[in-house]
This record gives structure tokens, C-alpha cells and sequence, in this order.
């Protein structure tokens, strides 16, 4: 008996902790998607992920605007175009998973990682 309460409260600590994980990676507007079918999920996240690009150009096209040097902005170029490079084939790694929750992944890769490079390229802006 003793032993699986000792194993009961283990995979309670182990699955409040993958819990804790994924609500990190899937943070509070990813929420508003909400626990629909898959294809309304990634219909959302793709209106999201809409969102992010175009803060995302918006923020380097006044980056770029703002720099002067064209080394620099040469540099920004392509730093941006090696990004997009990767963010994009880090996202279709996890679009070739297992089973339909891979859509909802990938999308989600894309939402977060655009969002996080759409905040750094405002934030550049800002301090610039």
C-alpha cells in the first residue's frame, strides 16, 4: 500500500511539472485558442501567428529605417533573412511529429518564436 502512495504522489509531482512546461510554452494567448477541435486551434494560432508578422515587419522596416550605416543595416538584412531561415525549419521539425497534435505544435512555434523576434526588433527600435 505504502508503495503506491509513494509512486501515486510521484506521478503527480512529474505530471504537475509537465503541466507547468507546457503552460510556459503555450503562455496565456495561446489560451484564448481555447480547447476546441485541432483545426479551429490552428486556425487561431494562425490568425496569432498573422499578427505577430506584421508587428514583426513593422518593427524591421523602422529598424532599418532607422539605421543608417549600410554595413549595419546590410547586417540586420541578414540577420533577419538567417532567422526566418531557421525559426522556419525548427517549426517544420516539430509539423513532421506524430498525429494531428503536430499541427497545433508547429503553429505554436511559430506564434511564439515570431512573437519573441517581433518583441526584440521593437524593443532594438526603442533603444536605438
Amino acid at each position: 500500500m505504502r508503495t503506491f502512495v509513494v509512486v501515486g504522489i510521484f506521478f503527480l509531482a512529474v505530471s504537475t511539472a509537465a503541466a507547468e512546461t507546457a503552460s510556459e510554452r503555450y503562455g496565456t494567448e495561446y489560451r484564448q485558442c481555447g480547447d476546441a477541435d485541432t483545426a479551429s486551434i490552428v486556425r487561431c494560432v494562425d490568425k496569432l501567428v498573422k499578427q505577430w508578422e506584421a508587428r514583426l515587419d513593422a518593427a524591421y522596416k523602422k529598424l532599418t529605417d532607422m539605421t543608417p550605416e549600410a554595413n549595419r543595416r546590410e547586417g540586420l538584412k541578414k540577420a533577419q533573412e538567417l532567422w526566418v531561415q531557421y525559426r522556419d525549419a525548427n517549426c517544420l521539425w516539430y509539423a513532421t511529429g506524430e498525429g494531428t497534435i503536430r499541427r497545433i505544435e508547429a503553429g505554436e512555434c511559430m506564434r511564439s518564436m515570431t512573437a519573441d523576434r517581433a518583441l526584440e526588433l521593437e524593443s532594438a527600435a526603442e533603444t536605438h
